[in-house]
């Protein structure tokens, strides 16, 4: 099951809302990629920016800090209480609607920019999202999107055949689970143009570096209980990556976020 794809209905809201305050933690370094994504959509300030899939309402606060007008639209009610609890004790508007990105309640031409974050992965039609993102910016308005790449995962083994199935377990219960790839052929198609894309790769020197992005774990665990690997297999090999940890010679490699701006002409 992909939680995301149903936050309400996971009965697990507060451990996904408990994830997104990590994450964003992660992400929100200076010159990290949500800084840089936000930079790129350069509306004027006072402007209307969408943020698509809001979730528990971090970049809400920041745009509106920013002097932006946020509005927030999510599917989950759990995610919008938490942005209208974040908004609020910090002494901002709440803009929140509950809706299905493939359906907005918003008049065409309605916003001066938009953003989506790690929410392309978990719907079901990426292309129906972005049609409507399309369809509510005003013409010379700025997209920006930010969406993982779960496999560009690599891991450095002696058993190579398992560390390459172990890798193609990431994020294997996510509808898009390679969405970052497609994000220039998914823009371009909308009508969006002068895209601009950049990929940020991530090296992780530790398991537990790794393990605040994916559990290694975890997804060895899911390839042996698969059948893709051999128990004995995923044991040696969890042995040797943990031993690597230790010894500071652990390497890992992941596209961890790509960026993605294009114009509404």
């Amino acid at each position: 099951m992909n939680a995301f794809s149903d936050v309400d209905g996971s009965g697990r809201d507060r451990e996904l809302i408990d994830y997104l305050d990590q994450v964003d933690r992660a992400l929100r370094a200076p010159h990290g990629p949500k800084q840089r994504l936000r930079a790129g959509l350069v509306p004027t300030p006072g402007g209307r920016v969408l943020d698509l899939g809001c979730g528990a309402g971090h970049e809400l606060v920041q745009l509106e800090s920013d002097g932006m007008r946020a509005y927030g639209v999510d599917a989950s009610a759990a995610m919008l209480a938490a942005s209208r609890d974040r908004l609020q004790s910090l002494g901002h508007p709440a803009r929140l609607v509950r809706a299905d990105a493939q359906r907005l309640p918003f008049a065409d031409g309605y916003f001066d920019g938009c953003r989506i974050e790690r929410v392309l992965q978990h719907v079901a039609d990426p292309a129906a999202v972005l049609a409507q993102a399309h369809r509510v910016l005003r013409p010379g308005a700025v997209i920006g999107i930010l969406e993982p790449d779960w496999a560009s995962l690599t891991l450095a083994s002696r058993d190579r055949e398992t560390a390459r199935a172990v890798a193609d377990q990431a994020g294997r219960h996510i509808p898009h689970r390679d969405i970052g790839r497609h994000l220039r052929r998914l823009l371009a198609h909308s009508g969006f143009d002068r895209i601009h894309v950049e990929v940020e790769l991530m090296a992780y020197n530790s398991v537990e570096e790794l393990s605040r992005i994916i559990s290694l774990d975890d997804i060895t665990d899911q390839a042996r209980d698969t059948g893709r690997i051999e128990p004995s297999r995923a044991t040696a090999f969890l042995d040797e990556q943990h031993a690597l940890s230790a010894a500071r010679a652990f390497h890992a490699t992941l596209h961890r976020s790509t960026l993605a701006w294009a114009h509404r002409p």
